[in-house]
């Protein structure tokens, strides 16, 4: 039985899983999450040999929850599931450490194959996503384009997507809080948005973090 733990914020997300999965002998639900801090704090009671990961969540960065399950439970394959088809968030999910990429209209018998593949120590690529990296690879993807930031200005933003106030970015860059906030204003209009939160939409997006 492969045991099967679930991230994801929306509830009627998780109900489709668990209805999806519900007869399959060999495919188990264990547990399911609403929040990152939540099975951040509960899942060393049963690391499950698969983890549906949502990579959009409201209290932690899913990437970053990737990067931190890999560290201390190397074993655990973990399969990224996201609305999100931009090539920065496959990648950064993929060097992270995640095993495949699924987005969320994935139907059942790709979700089991994808389960089943992961689980016994294989990559899994729908063929959606490999045309998108294959895209990208060559120049055709419409997320390819990165802007151009200066130094300072990525590490800022790196800092912001780490969630650091503009006090701690201040301190931490040896600079101003005003001088932390023009970079801050720069960043928004070089990347088109309008808060932070787009910040750090589009700097996964577009892989700006390296």
């Amino acid at each position: 039985m492969i045991k099967v733990a679930v991230l994801d914020d929306h509830n009627m997300v998780l109900k489709g899983i668990e209805s999806m999965l519900e007869d399959v002998e060999n495919i188990g639900i264990t547990a399911t999450y609403n929040l990152g801090k939540q099975l951040l704090g509960e899942i060393e009671a049963e690391v499950p040999d698969v983890l549906l990961l949502d990579i959009n969540l409201p209290d932690v960065n899913g990437i970053d929850i990737c990067k931190t399950l890999i560290k201390k439970y190397p074993d655990l394959a973990i399969l990224a599931l996201s609305n999100y088809s931009e090539t920065g968030f496959i990648k950064n999910m993929l060097r992270n450490g995640a095993k495949g990429y699924l987005l969320k209209n994935t139907g059942k018998a790709e979700l089991i194959r994808a389960i089943e593949t992961v689980c016994g120590g294989k990559q899994y690529l729908p063929l959606e996503i490999k045309d998108i990296l294959l895209n990208d690879s060559i120049g055709n993807s419409t997320t390819s384009f990165i802007p151009k930031l200066t130094r300072r200005e990525k590490e800022v933003l790196s800092l912001i997507v780490k969630e650091h106030t503009t006090q701690e970015i201040s301190e931490k860059l040896f600079i101003s809080p005003k001088t932390v906030e023009s970079h801050r204003n720069n960043l928004t209009q070089k990347l088109g948005v309008r808060n932070t939160a787009g910040l750090v939409r589009v700097a996964l997006e577009k892989g700006l973090l390296g």
